[in-house]
């Protein structure tokens, strides 16, 4: 077969990794000490207390999910062990049982959203098993660049304020989700028969496309939400910063990610995984397919049309002018980064309705629907996530020609990518609401997972009526 192609972000990491990774730790936590150092103890104070809860409800489900057993009753014992010591962990924060340790029981709001995580990553067992262990270190990496970036936004008097706790929780879902690409990638091309330090290489390479969309993505989003608030005027230094937070986490994800995948001794059982869980994907999937062919797939975009219809005549569009241009720029952002302009096509449109829908289920629940702020965070990342999943099918409609096929293959490798940063991203907007009080966080993370479940239930009738579309099948 031919050898994936490695670029220069992969042979760096992979030539000298100790080297790569010891430099890129030391830079990012000088970056982060300077910045402390601009800080009261107090709000110094806040970067550690940050990074410890984002280990515990990001890091460690990650883990959990990472040393998951194979066997059914070890997985009984296993889940049955997290839970106990989860139900221990919140008895001792309400006081019902004395914790030992000097440190005390973590917040048990902190140990729900780790738990419910734990759950989610659990259930996606089947789907992203081997990815969960290939890129068990991307949030230790991410949670060190976003140290970094949390120095750098301190140097920047961002650090605390609502667009830091925005950028910082940005850094760390899509940290998580580099490595999760990196991870998939790898196990893709060390099933099709690539030496690892070649799959390694190559799933660095292959990551620059995203990374380059979510910094995109990041910018569009601190450029449009400062043009909203300061009527007209945008503010580049808190858009250069959001970008460089994001940065910096991506950066040390891709180095340590990609080190890490060819220093350890990785038997064929990688490959074994791979294979297995592209058979149970396919046999999974075989009734969605037969009950989704071209004009079925048609009919349901076009029910979803009347819907999105029915919507804007009901609950409005609420901020149509910034919410246009941020589509626009979204657009931009993926032809350039994936140099494809269908794939930017089907991004935007699965974005917009979203929002539409999204917008409309608020108001058919008699909820107030939450700030412009908080709905273009939300769609920020579920753009970012919805590259995961797109690239996929971009890639597929290279190899495939019946629509059908194109659709499969590209969820079959995109659907893991995509829910890994949907669940990494709302544990990372939970976590910056709770560390830095900031009350619209949670409003966030709602809206995000409201548009990432919409988009998610559309993109498999909307990928297939477009590569019937495309190619004319």
């Amino acid at each position: 077969m031919r050898e994936p192609p490695a670029g220069i972000v992969g042979n760096i990491a992979v030539g000298r990794p100790v080297l790569a990774i010891s430099i890129m730790a030391a830079g990012l936590i000088a970056l982060g000490v300077a910045g402390a150092r601009q800080l009261d103890v107090n709000e110094a104070s806040l970067i550690v207390s940050y990074a410890a809860s984002a280990l515990f409800v990001v890091g460690l489900p990650m883990s959990l999910a990472a040393i998951m057993p194979r066997s059914t009753a070890r997985q009984i014992i296993h889940v049955f062990a997290v839970a106990l010591i989860g139900g221990v962990l919140i008895a001792a924060d309400m006081g019902l049982i004395d914790f030992p340790g000097p440190l005390g029981a973590p917040p048990a709001s902190l140990t729900y959203a780790a738990l419910a995580l734990t759950a989610f990553l659990y259930a996606l067992a089947p789907l992203g098993f081997n990815v969960a262990r290939l890129s068990a270190a991307s949030p230790f990496a991410a949670i060190i660049g976003a140290v970094g970036g949390a120095g750098y936004l301190a140097l920047e008097n961002l650090w605390g304020s609502p667009q830091g706790a925005t950028a910082i929780a940005f850094a760390l879902a899509i940290g998580v989700g580099a490595g999760v690409s990196i991870g998939a990638d790898f196990a893709k091309y060390f099933a099709g028969g690539a030496e690892q330090k070649r799959a390694a290489a190559a799933g660095g390479h292959s990551a620059v496309a995203i990374a380059a969309f979510s910094l995109l993505v990041v910018g569009a989003f601190f450029a449009v939400q400062t043009f909203d608030a300061n009527f007209g005027a945008v503010e580049w230094r808190i858009v250069w910063a959001g970008i460089t937070a994001s940065a910096t986490a991506i950066i040390a994800v891709l180095i340590t990610v990609t080190g890490t995948l060819a220093m350890t001794p990785i038997s064929e059982q990688a490959a074994v995984d791979e294979n297995y869980r592209r058979i149970w994907f396919s046999a999974s999937w075989r009734p969605i397919r037969m009950a989704l062919p071209t004009t079925t797939a048609t009919a349901v975009i076009a029910i979803a049309g009347v819907f999105v219809i029915i919507a804007l005549f009901e609950a409005g569009f609420s901020a149509p002018i910034s919410l246009s241009l941020f589509f626009v720029l979204i657009w931009a952002a993926a032809a350039i980064a994936f140099v494809s302009l269908r794939t930017s096509l089907l991004i935007v449109l699965l974005l917009a309705v979203s929002a539409i829908l999204a917008d409309y289920t608020y108001l058919i629940f008699s909820l107030p629907i939450p700030g412009l702020a908080e709905r273009l965070a939300g769609l920020a990342l579920c753009a970012i996530a919805l590259g995961h999943m797109t690239v996929s099918w971009r890639d597929a409609s290279e190899v495939w020609r019946n629509a059908r096929d194109v659709t499969e293959n590209a969820l079959s490798d995109g659907l893991r990518r995509y829910l890994f940063i949907v669940g990494a991203g709302a544990a990372s907007l939970f976590v910056s609401a709770q560390s830095f009080g900031w009350d619209a966080g949670l409003a966030t993370t709602a809206y995000f997972m409201i548009t990432a479940f919409i988009s998610l239930i559309l993109a498999p009738a909307m990928m297939t009526a477009m590569s019937a579309r495309i190619m004319r099948y």
